[in-house]
């Protein structure tokens, strides 16, 4: 109950935040002549696309992160200069391992996350996001590795499920088009309390993406 609701505040702080952001930007930059230039011309839409690395761990103790590779589609539509709204898709596969009695376990969780955050643009090079995230759960396995063999098996549709989470990403942006980004996010889903598995992860994100869409440049 009392993450549904914070929830429902950090959506309504994070467009209350978009509404104010979206009409002083502009006048911040006036009075104190600092971020993007005014005359700047930039696009109201863009789409970009690029790699994923990826570092996340659960919340359990016992569980240590492996890197993985996923990629990311963002959809950024501008509402001024400094201010813009990020959505799209990702594929986001999270691996760990645990020690097992004779051997060593790992996972492998594949989800299709879609963001929506709020992201600002104090310069031209860099930018900074905040936001939230759906986490939708699409497979997982468990692989036990022994010495010189590893077994394999699908874990069932009831261990995992789908989460919610918010991320916090700063920016870099290179060569007109090309943007890296570092990432930190966290999800929370109530796991059963006979389960061994958790729900719950947390972790790094660094992406490189190119944009290869932008609309029309205005003033």
């Amino acid at each position: 109950m009392f993450f549904y609701s914070f929830r429902i505040s950090f959506f309504l702080t994070l467009f209350w935040g978009l509404s104010l952001f979206s009409q002083g930007g502009d006048l911040l930059i006036q009075q104190y002549s600092k971020g993007p230039e005014l005359n700047q011309m930039y696009s109201k839409w863009s789409l970009s696309l690029g790699p994923e690395i990826n570092r996340i761990n659960t919340d359990l103790k016992t569980t240590s992160p492996t890197i993985t590779i996923g990629a990311v589609l963002n959809v950024e539509y501008r509402f001024s200069k400094t201010v813009s709204l990020v959505s799209g898709l990702n594929f986001m596969p999270i691996s760990y391992t645990y020690p097992l009695a004779d051997s060593l376990g790992r996972d492998r969780l594949e989800y299709l996350t879609v963001p929506l955050f709020l992201k600002l643009h104090p310069t031209e090079k860099i930018s900074l996001g905040l936001g939230a995230l759906y986490n939708r759960y699409q497979k997982g396995e468990r692989i036990v590795v022994f010495e010189e063999s590893e077994i394999s098996t699908l874990y069932r549709e009831d261990i995992f499920s789908n989460s919610f989470g918010f991320s916090a990403q700063l920016v870099f942006h290179f060569w007109k088009r090309f943007h890296t980004s570092l990432t930190y996010r966290w999800a929370k889903k109530s796991s059963a309390p006979t389960l061994a598995q958790s729900n719950n992860s947390k972790g790094l994100q660094v992406g490189l993406t190119y944009t290869f869409f932008e609309s029309l440049k205005i003033q």
